[in-house]
């Protein structure tokens, strides 16, 4: 039966992985609006399980939307990555070892995070008339907030999504062009979403698998204006950065295995070729330099001296205009 207006309602939705039984599970809340028609918003939190920021924010918004005052629908997944969640793992699927920020739109016979992928999807993600994923700066990350938007080459829907990430009041908005021929395909839940026409983006703020409640509110001063931007509640947009504009959103990949030691911290700006960092065996004698990829500010830093082949080191954003 469906929520009838005005009525707020949260459980599980469950399924089971076709190749071994166990079960794929998803909490999700559902606020039906009785002030009106409006679009539904679909809200995931804990696509990475160590993400506590971004899951905080999202179990804070369901609990604070009143349904009386809301127009269309609200829909919040709290924590997509149970698994990683309960097993206090970064990143990926424990069943798996895969990045579920990989793994759409899924396959109901693929591995066990694809299977969750393609449930989710089927009876959520694909009802989204906008969607926003909340990540928070997993359990080796530093970082500071940023939105990720997706460039789809529709200039209406893009110009729909860069107002949303506007919205957002987080100071570096990252476009990100959907697909990429210099990228994977598309295989994450915002940009599958924003490739059927939907607009959606990727927050981040939050850092080291740490639940800090500055960064929480930075999520939901952010849902709170996104929600006014899609006329989904009544009120004022905060408005309180000035924001920087990136065309590229780089991340600086290890060659090697052994430690890292970074030689620069989030917010610095650096230029291309600067060296950010070194890797040194477990004895501390040098492997490698790590350089800038190009001219930007430095978004996202690994902390974790630990580093496999393969692992993220540094991100950094290449700022092409900014707000004075």
């Amino acid at each position: 039966m469906s929520l009838p207006p005005g009525a707020k309602e949260s459980g599980w939705l469950e399924f089971k992985y076709r190749n071994t039984g166990e079960p794929i599970r998803f909490p999700v809340g559902t606020i039906r609006g009785g002030a009106g028609d409006g679009p539904t918003l679909v809200v995931v939190g804990g696509m990475h399980g160590s993400e506590f920021a971004g899951i905080e924010a999202a179990i804070r918004i369901f609990n604070e939307v009143d349904p009386a005052g809301l127009r269309g629908t609200l829909k919040v997944c709290t924590i997509y990555n149970l698994p990683a969640f309960v097993n206090h793992l970064g990143f990926v699927v424990p069943h798996d070892g895969k990045n579920p920020s990989t793994t759409f739109p899924g396959s109901p016979i693929g591995t066990y995070s694809e299977a969750m992928a393609y449930y989710f999807d089927q009876e959520v993600l694909s009802k989204a008339d906008a969607m926003v994923e909340l990540h928070g700066g997993d359990i080796p990350e530093a970082l500071t907030p940023f939105v990720i938007a997706p460039v789809t080459g529709d200039e209406a829907l893009d110009a729909r999504i860069r107002a949303m990430a506007v919205a957002y009041n987080i100071p570096i908005i990252a476009s990100r062009k959907m697909p990429d021929p210099a990228r994977p395909p598309v295989r994450s839940a915002f940009g599958v979403t924003a490739l059927r026409g939907k607009p959606a983006m990727l927050v981040e703020s939050g850092q080291q698998g740490i639940l800090n409640l500055a960064e929480v509110e930075t999520h939901l001063v952010g849902l709170r204006n996104v929600l006014i931007h899609l006329g989904m509640l009544p009120g004022q947009i905060v408005n309180t950065v000035k924001r920087l504009y990136s065309e590229e959103h780089l991340a600086i990949r290890s060659e090697h295995a052994g430690m890292w030691y970074p030689a620069v911290k989030i917010t610095d700006w650096v230029k291309a070729e600067q060296v950010v960092g070194r890797i040194r065996d477990y004895f501390g004698g040098p492997i490698a330099e790590v350089k800038a990829a190009a001219d930007g500010i430095v978004t996202v830093v690994r902390t974790s001296p630990a580093v496999a082949a393969g692992n993220v080191l540094l991100e950094e954003d290449r700022v092409t205009s900014r707000e004075e």
